[in-house]
């Protein structure tokens, strides 16, 4: 997204065994938290890059290699990681998710490394070893290696960038507060790699941040084997507002005689992806939704039907990663290897079709025990219309409730698009309050794990009126004294705790459910005291 001078860098020959940076003092990780955070780029510098158009990062991966030279890599490096690389718009973070966990419990031997974007409740969550999120002692001495490496290099790499005023590019640079640093996501991919070579693991999974093509995640070279998950219009402003676009970047993470698997895509996606495995040389398995029933009467550790297209994708990510590090051959006519089947029960994803009853929340004591949140990070139409369908479908044996619906969606996204697949289940859910809140987690405001310096507050309050407005138009009868706008997930939450304290008659329970962007369901566990997970 920021561009430096052709040679950037170049000069810059820095080995991991010639840095002499010594800290006086350990960051803790509240200090790495934010550090991190002043990496955020501002709302008014994104929107400037909204408007430049969807080219702007076409420099990251230079850049990015920029940047690991300063920290001691080659990229070269982290083949030894045996990657797995997962794109997608839908269920990319799933998939990582089940592949880390089928292969941890194939074998405990094969030590799991597993970084994802967004973080739920803590952004230690992004980085996991063995499933778990690395503790805040190694995120913090992690970060800190990092952080001091560039530090050390620091004077150099701005005497590098080409800060003329002529240059648009470098004034939007300039609005940062440490231009020779990488932004928010990109650092957090060098911390990551970091850990994951320091603690040796066997096998990384990277989960693409957006597309792919240009995304930092792809400055690897030789990963085992890339993963397709199912493509739909998102980020749009960046990728391209057009499937063939957007499939483009997502393939663009296919690496010459790499094996990838893609579920099946639309048409006109599935051409580009099948182009772009050709180009490559790429050995290309794709994944088909019949493919469904090899499943049949196997438990999968997440809900809906969608988890299980993403496990067939898992599934076939394993095998082939085990037959080139293991040599092992699994008989592909089989439904589920039975070695695959504790891993597929196990994997827990949090914020993902995810039942919450209060009794395991912090307000377990103060309110009707007969309270439950169903939360869903979905955030396009297609996850809203998977999220929709599994929650009229739990909705269908549950009876004498006062159902909530909590919805939020980010700047730049199509809110009256979102918001008509959950009110198109009015009719068969009849959600009796409509809460729109922001994605501020606290009335005092953010943790600082979850501070969000990417949204402005006019930003924020005119989403949530247009989605009041939009509720109104798409279901006109609805009382208008039933749809609330809040200022903070706090309000929100306390909304329904205090209607559970006073049911209207013949009710027995309250039914919430939080959808229309991942950041505000995280938030939500941080208000009900849930730990990362």
């Amino acid at each position: 997204m920021y561009y430096y001078k052709k040679h950037f860098f170049s000069f810059i020959t820095l080995q991991k065994r010639n840095f002499s940076v010594i800290s006086k003092m350990s960051f803790t990780y509240k200090e790495a938290v934010e550090k991190l955070n002043s990496l955020q780029s501002n709302a008014a510098l994104l929107e400037k890059l909204r408007k430049a158009g969807p080219r702007m990062n076409e420099k990251s991966l230079p850049e990015m290699r920029e940047y690991f030279k300063r920290i001691g890599y080659e990229p070269k490096e982290f083949d030894r990681l045996n990657l797995i690389h997962v794109t997608g718009t839908k269920g990319k973070g799933s998939t990582s998710a089940l592949t880390q966990s089928v292969l941890h419990h194939y074998d405990s031997n094969i030590k799991t490394g597993l970084f994802t974007s967004p973080h739920l409740v803590a952004v230690r969550e992004r980085i996991r070893i063995n499933g778990e999120p690395i503790s805040e002692v190694l995120f913090a001495k992690y970060f800190q290696d990092v952080w001091e490496r560039l530090e050390a290099t620091k004077e150099d790499a701005i005497r590098a960038m080409n800060l003329s005023e002529q240059d648009t590019k470098d004034l939007l640079r300039n609005e940062r507060e440490h231009p020779d640093k990488p932004i928010y996501f990109r650092f957090l991919t060098l911390v990551a790699l970091h850990a994951f070579m320091q603690e040796k693991v066997n096998c990384a999974i990277l989960e693409v941040g957006i597309g792919g093509e240009y995304d930092s995640t792809n400055v690897i070279e030789t990963p085992i084997v890339c993963g397709i998950t199912a493509l739909g219009l998102d980020h749009v402003s960046v990728l391209g507002n057009t499937i063939d676009k957007i499939a483009w970047h997502k393939a663009g993470i296919i690496k010459p005689g790499v094996p990838v698997v893609s579920f099946e895509q639309v048409p006109d996606a599935m051409q580009v992806v099948k182009k772009r495995a050709q180009e490559k040389n790429a050995p290309l398995t794709v994944i088909h939704a019949s493919d469904i029933s090899k499943l049949d009467g196997l438990k999968i550790g997440l809900a809906g039907i969608h988890q299980k297209y993403n496990a067939l994708t898992a599934i076939k990510l394993c095998k082939i990663w085990l037959k080139r590090i293991r040599g092992v051959e699994l008989d592909d006519n089989q439904q589920v290897p039975e070695e695959f089947k504790k891993g597929l029960a196990m994997v827990r994803w949090p914020g993902r079709c995810q039942e919450l009853p209060i009794k395991d929340t912090k307000y377990s004591a103060t309110a009707n025990g007969k309270v439950t949140w169903y939360l869903d990070g979905a955030h396009t139409v297609e996850s809203l219309q998977v999220c929709a369908t599994w929650f009229a479908d739990v909705m269908k044996d549950a009876s004498k409730a006062v159902r909530i619906l909590v919805f939020n969606c980010t700047h730049g996204r199509d809110s009256a698009k979102l918001l008509n697949v959950i009110s198109g289940i009015q009719s068969q859910v009849h959600f009796d309050h409509v809460v729109f809140t922001t994605n501020i987690t606290f009335r005092e405001g953010y943790t600082a794990d979850n501070t969000n310096k990417t949204v402005s507050m006019e930003e924020v309050t005119s989403v949530q009126q247009e989605l009041a407005k939009s509720w109104f138009k798409q279901v006109p009868e609805f009382q208008k004294k039933s749809v609330h706008i809040v200022e903070t997930i706090e309000d929100a939450v306390d909304f329904a705790v205090n209607i559970s304290n006073d049911l209207p008659e013949g009710k027995e329970q309250v039914q919430i459910l939080t959808t229309g962007s991942l950041i505000m369901v995280g938030n939500t566990l941080t208000v009900l005291g849930i730990e990362p997970q």
